[in-house]
């Protein structure tokens, strides 16, 4: 049997390979789960921070919905059903702002909001507009100093008189309003606006 007997040197020397061994593991362990820690922190704020903006809103042409025959505003009970594709969507945004300007001395600009995330269906459109002239005929009824006259007292012109609410509605009372067309569009900055064409 034959012994090695090492020097003090090489004992050093023995001593210090495994002092480095044993650095140079903790040293790439730490090393690997730094840059696994870092690709993920990295990942995280990637898929919470938007790279790109919204983009701009574009300006859309006007669009038209027809409701032929007309939809008789003071009665939507009955304009629902007969309304052609009701649960169609005429307009695919969920915010619009609904301009009344007939017969309105002032126009009034009420915002609006679909049932439907998606957007307004032709029935829901329907809806909202003649629950907004219905409140704007209540509206004018309850600021104006100058009343209504009852139909049965106005004589042979039967017109509404002029009254000077919140609105000023003049000639019609809202039995006498037909609604015949809706013209959307969506402007530069996105706001959707509505105009209506309605008849007496």
């Amino acid at each position: 049997m034959t012994a090695v007997i090492a020097t003090g040197a090489e004992q050093r020397m023995a001593h210090g390979g495994d002092t480095v061994r044993l650095v140079l593991v903790p040293i790439f362990t730490l090393t690997l789960v730094a840059v696994i820690l870092g690709v993920a922190a990295a990942w995280w704020w990637l898929s919470r921070v938007p790279v790109t903006g919204q983009p701009a809103p574009v300006a859309m042409m006007t669009q038209r919905i027809a409701f032929p025959g007309g939809i008789r505003l003071s009665d939507p009970g009955s304009a629902l059903a007969r309304l052609d594709q009701p649960d169609d969507i005429v307009i695919p945004f969920p915010q619009a702002v609904l301009v009344i300007e007939y017969p309105l001395t002032t126009p009034a600009s009420v915002p609006i909001e679909a049932p439907l995330p998606i957007g307004f269906t032709r029935a829901a459109l329907v809806k909202v507009i003649c629950d907004e002239y219905s409140h704007i005929y209540d509206a004018e009824e309850g600021t104006a100093a100058t009343k209504t006259i009852p139909p049965e007292d106005r004589g042979p012109m039967r017109g509404r008189n002029r009254t000077d609410g919140a609105y000023g509605i003049w000639g019609h009372d809202l039995n006498d309003l037909v609604l015949t067309a809706a013209h959307w569009t969506r402007q530069t900055d996105g706001t959707v606006r509505i105009e209506l064409h309605v008849e007496s």
